[in-house]
């Protein structure tokens, strides 16, 4: 489409003045990332030793119980910090998006207070509560069916195999068409990080996003799925560093458009009622 072709252009033309501290924050995320994981386990390694790599966290946790401080320790990190980070690299790109010339320390905005980094944790939470509901009630349907074809379909006869065949199959295709429908659906919480960001609400964010998205679900999936070329040069470290902040940018430059779509819809009606009125008057 014409518009994405023109928000890549864009976001091309800002990589070229704001590209190295993109790539410089992408990759101060990606060491965050890192050295928690690393963290956790090494310190595993040392107080569990050679169990650490084969045994499940619930089993290390019965064995040597140093081993629940250590996870607990590394969640903690992984709740407060990594969602700080995102929404800070969230606001940096928009503040690209719009053209202002910020700085790396963007990056570490809700750092800035307490208020935005409790905030920051809380916002990731209702995210991941919106989503895990939606993706669970979309599995609903397929598993009970499955559950259904399991439990009330004898094993017998080849018919009876066959029939069960068949039911586990139409849960299978339940199963995907409620997920790609829940696909659809969770697109209305796409703005949401980035009216966050700019200081909005979290319940605020949510609702904003949803009606700022309200019919164009199919048009944002199209838009993320346009850089899927990217996605599979990526499977090299290299293009990596540039193709992730090149779509961080992209995605903040269609928020915008999103976003001032939404204000300049809200801004047409007070002329509307005016006139009207007018019109009444006369």
């Amino acid at each position: 489409m014409e518009l994405f072709r023109i928000i890549k252009s864009d976001a091309r033309s800002a990589m070229r003045f704001c590209g190295g501290r993109t790539i410089a924050s992408v990759m101060i995320i990606a060491l965050a990332y890192l050295s928690i994981s690393i963290t956790e386990s090494v310190l595993l390694m040392i107080f569990c030793g050679s169990d650490a790599i084969y045994q499940d966290i619930y089993t290390l946790a019965e064995n040597y119980p140093e081993a629940l401080y250590i996870t607990a320790g590394a969640a903690f990190f992984w709740i407060f910090l990594i969602p700080a980070l995102l929404l800070g690299f969230t606001k940096l790109c928009l503040s690209f998006a719009e053209g202002n010339d910020e700085s790396i320390a963007t990056l570490f905005d809700m750092f800035s207070s307490f208020k935005k980094f409790i905030g920051s944790a809380f916002f990731a939470a209702a995210f991941a509560i919106r989503y895990l509901f939606v993706f669970g009630v979309a599995l609903l349907p397929g598993g009970a069916f499955f559950w259904f074809a399991e439990t009330y379909i004898p094993d017998g006869s080849r018919t009876l195999q066959l029939l069960k065949i068949s039911a586990c199959c139409v849960a299978v295709a339940i199963m995907i068409l409620c997920v790609f429908l829940a696909v659809i659906f969770v697109q209305r919480w796409s703005l949401a990080a980035y009216y966050r960001a700019g200081g909005t609400g979290i319940h605020k964010s949510f609702s904003l996003s949803a009606k700022a998205t309200k019919g164009i679900y199919t048009r944002i999936i199209s838009f993320k799925f346009s850089f899927i070329g990217w996605g599979f040069l990526s499977l090299l470290i290299l293009p990596l560093i540039w193709a992730v902040p090149f779509y961080g940018i992209s995605n903040a430059i269609f928020a915008k458009y999103l976003m001032e779509r939404y204000e300049h819809s809200l801004a047409k009606v007070p002329e509307t009622v005016e006139a009207s009125v007018t019109f009444e008057e006369d």
